[in-house]
């Protein structure tokens, strides 16, 4: 974060924010080891952005329906890929980030715009690889569960996992929400413009179909410009060297990082980017409070389409991943093809893996039955169903273990006991 701001703004360069932005977004959706590959296939993401962008501005350079039209459906594709890649999806949402971006000063500045944003981009790709690569060189390592041999579904088995549901709910979700901030802006155009648009979709792919609750991300987004609006009142007015500016950003940067978990991170650390730190600072505490009002504009929109149109609430989710369960065993238990018996057993691995993740944030104290104990109880049954079922049985066998893991876990078990 240091250098992307640093660097840029030593050589006069615009937009450092840009790639401090993207070293952002990346380091929260991946984790901190890095290759020189990745970086590249980041980079060729980020200039198939631009040139989407550009062309869409150029096809349609007056046509502001037909251009958000295309633009939706474009971004659609890019966003249900991001989810349905099981490897670093950073190269997705570069993508929308940049073909997003490159419409935000309008058709006129366009080329210009899109181009300083693109290099700012890259910048910020080429500075995180480099970081990563030599500060903490990636060493390959399966990850190996001590308690177990279950062995979960990786990116190196299948790289697309092209037709789970929650891939197609996650996409319309999101859709939902471009559309509704894209209205809203078209109707009201708020302070920021098409900017809430951007922000909306882009930090809605951090929550849309994720167990974080919308109000611990307001309740941190509102800490986050509680804290910036210190910074900006207190603090930045009395820098002056570069030096000093190197150990504020740095200091902002690691208590986002290292005190919070890195997916919700971000929602702190945006703060940073209320400041606009350039080599001429203009503080206009007016314009900070509108660009305030924007941010919480596209939370309040995130919070309302949380469960819409689809519900993700963990105790839901958590019922269509135990029916998906069953289906698939029993698919499995039914086909004599290998290629089908493959396609079933990641499913199953991979609908283990989803009920680990929302069986923690069932809320219990709604319930008669439910325990905390009863869910893991079940979940290490999936796992040892799984082992049985791939051992040489014969039908009656295969059925009995069926059988007796549906009744392990009914949906009688999950009774409302109280609103």
């Amino acid at each position: 974060m240091v250098l992307a701001f640093l660097i840029p703004l030593s050589l006069g360069w615009d937009q450092a924010a840009t790639a401090g932005i993207t070293i952002m977004l990346i380091a929260s959706s991946t984790g901190v080891h890095e290759s020189i590959s990745k970086g590249i296939i980041r980079v060729v993401g980020t200039i198939i952005g631009a040139i989407i962008g550009l062309s869409l501005i150029a096809i349609f350079p007056q046509e502001r329906v037909l251009y958000l039209v295309s633009l939706s459906i474009i971004l659609s594709i890019i966003i249900y890929l991001y989810y349905a890649y099981r490897g670093d999806s950073s190269v997705f949402m570069l993508s929308a980030m940049v073909i997003m971006m490159i419409f935000l000063h309008g058709p006129e500045n366009a080329f210009l715009y899109g181009l300083d944003r693109t290099f700012m981009t890259i910048f910020g790709i080429v500075i995180y690889t480099f970081v990563g690569v030599f500060l903490w060189p990636n060493h390959d390592k399966k990850e190996i569960d001590e308690e177990s041999d279950f062995v979960t579904p990786s990116s190196e088995d299948v790289k697309f996992v092209l037709l789970d549901p929650d891939n197609f709910k996650a996409t319309l979700q999101l859709l939902s929400v471009f559309w509704s901030t894209t209205l809203f802006w078209i109707i009201f155009n708020p302070p920021g413009g098409f900017l809430l648009v951007i922000l909306a979709t882009l930090l809605g792919l951090f929550t849309t179909f994720s167990p974080l609750k919308p109000s611990l991300l307001m309740a941190l987004l509102s800490f986050g410009f509680v804290f910036a609006t210190l910074m900006y009142t207190f603090v930045l007015p009395n820098l002056v060297y570069s030096w000093e500016l190197a150990i504020f950003i740095f200091t902002y940067s690691f208590i986002a990082f290292y005190f919070i978990p890195p997916k919700i991170s971000i929602f702190f650390l945006i703060g940073m980017f209320l400041l606009g730190i350039d080599n001429t600072m203009n503080y206009n505490f007016a314009l900070f409070l509108n660009i305030l009002l924007v941010f919480y504009l596209f939370l309040i929109i995130l919070m309302l389409f949380h469960n819409f149109p689809f519900s993700t609430k963990p105790e839901h989710l958590f019922i269509k991943l135990k029916h998906s369960f069953i289906n698939h065993l029993q698919a499995l238990h039914n086909t004599k093809s290998e290629s089908k018996k493959k396609f079933h057993l990641f499913y199953l691995k991979l609908n283990i893996q989803k009920m680990q993740l929302w069986s923690s944030k069932i809320d219990l104290k709604y319930f008669n039955n439910t325990t905390k104990e009863k869910l893991e109880h079940f979940i290490k049954e999936c796992e040892l169903t799984i082992k049985k079922i791939q051992t040489p049985l014969n039908d009656k066998e295969k059925k009995s273990i069926i059988l007796h893991l549906n009744e392990q876990f009914d949906d009688s078990s999950l009774k409302v006991n109280r609103f």
